[in-house]
């Protein structure tokens, strides 16, 4: 059995440009960019879509920026309503847009999140070297002008961590999120939700390099921080209770583990409904619990659940589903159903091998199942 894994990591919130530059904006344009901006917190990229294009349509005799702005909420609406290729394309547009003028700081603002939302659509995707590339890409282009704000640039840099943490790229990541830290730490107070983002994802690198001591520390400092900013059932919280609950069963505490996974659970299935991608996965780290304890028929149903849950949400080819596959692979060999093990196993690793190193400690897992079996 692999791991349980985490519903880290996370992104640094975004935010569109907030420029000097929007006094001079016409007012029907800050109401559709606003609009634009309310519809995707509510869930509605259809609805955000058709305000953005409303913006350009005002935007396009504003000037770059104002541009840039709706052409980002554009490909926003675009990647949650499941236009990747749409997304991509108005992503690469807003940093057309804005490149001419990196000296400006609205300008490289606008850049730099631009390459950071390009990155999180190839990340979501289980793209991670297209993702490491896109955020080194815009890091690269605007060190030159010595352009970005500490907070712009912490999210490039937390981009390439959270994709070299989920395809085995250790080192990096590790290097990335202290890049993030050291930016972070000079601009923002100690218990800013931002600085808990980065402590969550972190702990989930220790935990994926199997340093459960020194995973433990961050990721309950991520989620006391964000407990007094947001409250206990805020889905951020629950988020970093989840991601500690793997943390506490590795090292031997189950009972709590458990009772904060359940806790996770519960305000994921209120906030977003059971077939989330963070309701999934914690569905599969559950099941790994009660594998764990030895209670096999209930560990079936759950990790089968979440297989379905994750395969709804994110499709039959995304790396998360490998941890779930991985685990369930275990407990068919414990059951003695050697030959559906194998198809698992299998399946697991044409997943990954695709998107992860070949030291990427699951595929290690897979071989040593597959040497045993």
């Amino acid at each position: 059995m692999t791991d349980p894994e985490l519903t880290d990591p996370e992104p640094i919130d975004p935010g569109l440009n907030d420029s000097d530059e929007d006094t001079l904006w016409p007012e029907e344009l800050i109401e559709l960019l606003n609009a634009s901006l309310a519809a995707l917190d509510r869930g509605e990229p259809g609805t955000a879509g058709e305000l953005a294009a409303r913006a350009e349509a005002v935007a396009a005799d504003v000037g770059p920026a104002a541009l840039a702005n709706a052409v980002l909420l554009a490909g926003m609406a675009a990647q949650e309503g499941g236009e990747d290729a749409a997304a991509a394309a108005h992503y690469l547009r807003a940093a057309d847009l804005t490149r001419p003028d990196l000296a400006d700081p609205d300008a490289a603002g606008l850049f730099a999140s631009a390459g950071a939302e390009l990155a999180g659509l190839h990340r979501a995707r289980g793209r991670y070297r297209e993702a490491q590339d896109a955020a080194d890409g815009t890091l690269a282009e605007l060190a030159p002008a010595g352009a970005g704000s500490a907070a712009e640039l912490a999210r490039l840099h937390n981009e390439i961590g959270m994709a070299g943490k989920y395809s085995g790229d250790f080192d990096r990541a590790q290097q990335a999120y202290d890049a993030a830290l050291i930016l972070l730490e000079a601009e923002l107070p100690p218990d800013d939700p931002d600085l808990a983002t980065l402590w969550h994802n972190i702990g989930g690198l220790a935990h994926a390099r199997g340093d459960y001591a020194a995973a433990e520390a961050p990721t309950r400092r991520a989620a006391a921080i964000r407990t007094r900013a947001l409250g206990p059932d805020h889905p951020a919280v629950a988020a970093d209770l989840a991601a500690l609950a793997p943390i506490l069963l590795e090292l031997g505490r189950a009972e709590e583990a458990e009772s904060l996974l359940r806790q996770a659970l519960a305000v994921f299935e209120n906030t977003y409904g059971t077939g989330h991608p963070d309701h999934a996965v914690g569905l599969g780290n559950l099941a790994a619990i009660v594998h764990q304890r030895g209670e096999l028929d209930t560990a079936l149903t759950l990790y089968r659940d979440a297989l379905t849950a994750l395969t709804a949400a994110l499709g039959p080819d995304h790396p998360d589903l490998a941890p779930i596959l991985v685990n369930l692979a275990a407990l068919h060999r414990e059951t003695g159903a050697a030959d559906t093990a194998r198809e698992l196993e299998s399946r697991a690793g044409a997943i990954l091998a695709a998107t992860v190193r070949a030291d990427h400690p699951t595929l290690i897992t897979l071989a040593g199942a597959q040497t045993a079996g």
